[in-house]
């Protein structure tokens, strides 16, 4: 992959890029949440690219938008992975609701929150749903919890799922401030504590019809996944250029040794990059990525940024054990990846079930 791809690499790198780098700190420090950045992103255009499925063949500039952030504030592209996928289910529907509502989204003015694991967990066959849809005048009265989410703040617009008794699966947008929808204090996080992440309690929450997305549950996750798996690579990828590149900076003396690792990981990373843009390019094509590919992909950019950030850490001395820099930062933050949904583990097993 290029340094950027396209006219949204380009105006990321002018505008923005350089203000997320000089603030990391601070959102490391939750002097700052991770939003900060978003009415910015939303100006210059950068948080549809591509949406959805690839529109106009624009999902590796999205793809390199999201790996140029996260290889400067790993906070900043967690939760623009989250708010990015939020528009791609919104545009994906394309209910006269979820236009109206993605137009925010869009501008960075209010953020998405993507609360869709566990429908990926039923889907997949590893887990279940855990709100349940009681139908009532009008739409339906949803409870039951969330056990984990960002983006979480009070004019925010969420996309989940949820269960009928008679079996029906509904994948649905909420507003965050929705009456019988119930926040948890945000989580303390190592590292991503600025991307308002906590759990979610519904108490009978009411959602209108109108803002049922799909009814289609197995068809709405099987044409966003390909996106959502292609994004996270690409969030890993960024992570492990830059600990790639600091980690170079510190083979000199002893720490020679490790010139033979930091080189291994460089052309795995190499070929990882090559692969994200070649796959993104086939999503919605006449030869789509096989979920085999998906799943490889993603699994391998995780193995990467955790085994290149554990290099930074071996080879910056007493810096990478020390909390306030740069190295100890994104060692922390490579440790959040394997417990992304989905886990390392559920990409295991997904991937030993592919054949």
């Amino acid at each position: 992959m290029t340094a950027t791809i396209g006219p949204a690499g380009s105006r990321l790198d002018s505008k923005l890029l350089g203000d997320i780098r000089s603030h990391a700190a601070a959102l490391d420090r939750g002097e700052h949440p991770s939003r900060r950045s978003f009415t910015g992103l939303g100006a210059a255009g950068l948080l549809g690219i591509g949406a959805p499925g690839n529109a106009d063949g624009r999902l590796p500039e999205m793809a390199e938008v999201i790996r140029l952030i996260s290889a400067e504030c790993m906070s900043t592209g967690f939760s623009l992975w989250a708010h990015r996928m939020s528009v791609e289910y919104l545009l994906a529907a394309a209910t006269p609701f979820s236009m109206a509502a993605v137009e925010p989204l869009l501008a960075g003015t209010t953020m998405g929150v993507s609360g869709m694991a566990a429908a990926q967990k039923e889907a997949t066959g590893c887990g279940s749903l855990e709100l349940t849809a009681l139908p009532v005048a009008g739409g339906y009265r949803v409870s039951g919890p969330i056990r984990w989410a960002s983006n979480l703040y009070a004019d925010s617009t969420m996309i989940t799922a949820a269960r009928t008794d008679a079996g029906e699966r509904l994948i649905v947008a909420v507003p965050v401030a929705t009456p019988g929808v119930v926040v948890g204090d945000h989580f303390d996080l190592l590292a991503m504590g600025s991307t308002a992440s906590s759990y979610l309690n519904f108490d009978g929450a009411f959602i209108p019809a109108e803002q049922v997305l799909s009814t289609d549950f197995k068809g709405f996750l099987q044409a966003v996944r390909p996106t959502m798996l292609l994004l996270q690579s690409a969030m890993c990828l960024g992570l492990t250029r830059t600990t790639v590149d600091q980690s170079r900076l510190g083979l000199t003396g002893v720490n020679e040794v490790f010139t033979v690792d930091a080189d291994r990981i460089a052309a795995e990373l190499a070929d990882a990059e090559a692969k994200l843009v070649a796959l993104a390019s086939a999503v919605g094509s006449g030869q789509p990525p096989t979920k085999k590919e998906l799943l490889s992909l993603r699994l391998v950019a995780a193995e990467l940024s955790s085994a290149s950030a554990d290099l930074e850490i071996r080879t910056a001395g007493g810096q990478g054990y020390a909390s306030k820099t740069p190295a100890s930062r994104r060692y922390r933050e490579a440790a959040f990846i394997p417990v992304q949904s989905p886990s390392e583990a559920q990409l295991r097993w997904e991937l030993a079930r592919c054949g």
